[in-house]
């Protein structure tokens, strides 16, 4: 009988012990079914707060969204301005915003929105697989809807008494804006007339006047 209660308490205790391991491993496997979980949320948070921050993008206060149209992805202003008729308006970049963030303008702070802005060019098409005829209709546009003129003048330079803006494009080894003067400014584009960054250097422009020109509205 003493031996009948000792095997049965032995088998008892056995029982517990096997019990107490296997609850154990369902802790473990709980654990690290929980941990993995808590992984791929995170991980699926990440990316849709990094999608996020590549479809919608703040760049001098102005609200882009990312859009595409056929195979062209296009960043859309969303925070609209009156234009000088009084009706709202925005416009396209093809150029991410944040990477004209990285693009050189000369005392930026002090450049001023003026009536009467010219242009004019060195001895190159600026072509660029199409792309300047794209960025100077586009930059022509806004100029209009802020209610500026933008003429181009081969014969026109800088104006020493600064009364007009004037834009000069060229190329050069980086894309950037330069002041060389009062109001005046060379847009350096980098590439040749096959291929070039004209786009980003007139989109830089563009950006800084409708930021500036929100400004002059509030």
């Amino acid at each position: 009988m003493l031996k009948k209660t000792k095997k049965a308490g032995k088998e008892k205790e056995e029982n517990l012990e096997k019990q107490k391991k296997e609850g154990e491993n369902q802790n473990k496997i709980l654990k690290t079914f929980l941990i993995l979980g808590g992984i791929v949320i995170l991980f699926a948070l990440g990316y849709y707060f990094y999608a996020q921050t590549q479809i919608h993008i703040e760049y001098k206060q102005i609200n882009f969204e990312m859009t595409r149209i056929g195979n062209i992805t296009f960043y859309e202003t969303r925070t609209l301005a009156n234009s000088s008729e009084g009706s709202p308006f925005g416009f396209r970049l093809r150029t991410n915003p944040n990477d004209l963030k990285s693009i050189p303008f000369d005392d930026v702070e002090n450049f001023r929105l003026l009536k009467l802005n010219g242009y004019g060019y060195s001895n190159n098409t600026f072509d660029c697989e199409g792309d300047g005829v794209i960025a100077m209709a586009n930059l022509q546009r806004l100029f209009s809807e802020i209610g500026m003129n933008l003429v181009r003048d081969s014969n026109a330079t800088c104006d020493p008494q600064g009364r007009y803006n004037y834009f000069y494009l060229k190329y050069g080894n980086e894309t950037a804006i330069r002041e060389v003067g009062s109001h005046c400014y060379n847009i350096v584009i980098k590439g040749n007339d096959a291929k070039c960054e004209i786009l980003p250097a007139t989109e830089k422009l563009m950006v800084e006047m409708y930021s500036r020109y929100l400004d002059l509205s509030k």
